[in-house]
């Protein structure tokens, strides 16, 4: 089962993302996902229950919110879930410890199929943020100048919110092949983590 937490100052978002999370769907995951907790019972419970995935909603917040949520949960995958589109925003997510960006009006239900993927060491990004995302990226010169070529295929693969498997498959190499250029991509631009590599490719 995959546990999640909630957090979005809309009561009636929050009521209808909780709905398509308890949603039974053959065509979606069979992975059971489990709300632990929402903002309305976070402070009561919540804190003393470690989510898999942190839904987080930031359309009447800053990104802060995200470094914030990431550090009572370091655990916890972050899932931004919102309304904003600003790729400023995105990218400012990324930052702070996201790995994945849902837009509401377009992705809410794809909600549970983005959780499992969230976990399976992917990102799901709203499609036209992704592309807006990779135009950016790769009109970057000191992103091309710094990767070779297959150090961008592996890092557009991760923009695309391919797992390392994905990947794999998709350029026809093995896992482990995958992991070391990763490993290579986050050396050359001294990061950490898939996140700040995303922020890093789309700065």
């Amino acid at each position: 089962m995959i546990t999640v937490g909630i957090i979005d100052m809309d009561e009636q978002e929050r009521v209808e993302t909780k709905k398509i999370i308890s949603e039974k769907n053959i065509a979606e995951s069979t992975i059971p996902v489990h709300v632990l907790f929402d903002r309305d019972t976070l402070a009561s419970s919540g804190r003393n229950q470690v989510p898999d995935v942190m839904i987080v909603d930031i359309d009447h917040q800053d990104s802060l919110i995200v470094e914030r949520v990431k550090s009572v949960f370091p655990r916890a995958e972050i899932l931004v879930l919102t309304n904003n589109c600003d790729v400023r925003m995105v990218r400012s997510c990324f930052r702070q410890g996201a790995v994945g960006y849902m837009l509401k009006k377009t992705c809410l239900q794809s909600l549970k199929n983005a959780i499992t993927m969230t976990l399976g060491n992917g990102s799901f990004i709203s499609p036209s943020v992704n592309r807006a995302l990779i135009e950016q990226a790769f009109s970057a010169k000191r992103s091309e100048n710094l990767l070779t070529a297959r150090e961008l295929q592996i890092a557009n693969g991760i923009l695309e919110g391919l797992s390392y498997k994905m990947i794999a498959q998709k350029y026809a190499i093995s896992l482990d092949t995958v992991r070391i250029y990763i490993k290579r991509i986050y050396r050359k631009f001294q990061i950490n983590s898939k996140g700040e590599l995303i922020a890093q490719l789309t700065a």
